[in-house]
Formats: C-alpha cells, sequence, structure tokens
C-alpha cells in the first residue's frame, strides 16, 4: 500500500510538472517556435507522471485514488491541450 507521505510527494511532482507544462504552453501559444526543446521536455514530464501514477495508483486506498484521478485528469487535459496546439 502506498503511503500518505509517498502519495503526497508525487502529487507534488506532478503539480510541478503541471505549472512547468501550464508556462511552456503559454509561451507556445505566444511565441510560436522559439523554445520547442523546452515544450518537448514539459510533454515528456507529463508522460512520466502519467506512466508514474498508473504505478502508484495500483497500490493506494480509495481516497488516495481519488486525489491522483484529479492530478491525472489535470494532466490529461493539458497534455491534450498541448498536442492541439500548432507548435
Amino acid at each position: 500500500m502506498a503511503t500518505r507521505q509517498s502519495v503526497d510527494h508525487f502529487l507534488e511532482q506532478c503539480e510541478g510538472a503541471l505549472h512547468f507544462a501550464e508556462f511552456e504552453f503559454n509561451e507556445a501559444s505566444r511565441q510560436e517556435h522559439y523554445d520547442d526543446e523546452q515544450f518537448q521536455n514539459s510533454q515528456r514530464y507529463i508522460e512520466e507522471a502519467l506512466t508514474d501514477m498508473e504505478r502508484l495508483y495500483a497500490s493506494s486506498n480509495d481516497q488516495q485514488r481519488e486525489m491522483l484521478s484529479r492530478m491525472k485528469q489535470q494532466l490529461n487535459q493539458l497534455r491534450n491541450e498541448m498536442i492541439l496546439l500548432r507548435h
């Protein structure tokens, strides 16, 4: 079973990836091809977070799964927006 501390730490990492990706998304929306590498890195961080989340989800309790599901929804939404952005 996942500990509360491990889930909290993971969610903090996800929030960091989310904020970084949101920043890069906003920059890419304004500047187009200014910094493709950072944009791609932020997409990779989202993908890694989603992959790691699947492993943690399997060993979580119901309350932890709810928190992880909310974060997953946010990450997926931003990932989809980044894919659709004509960058």
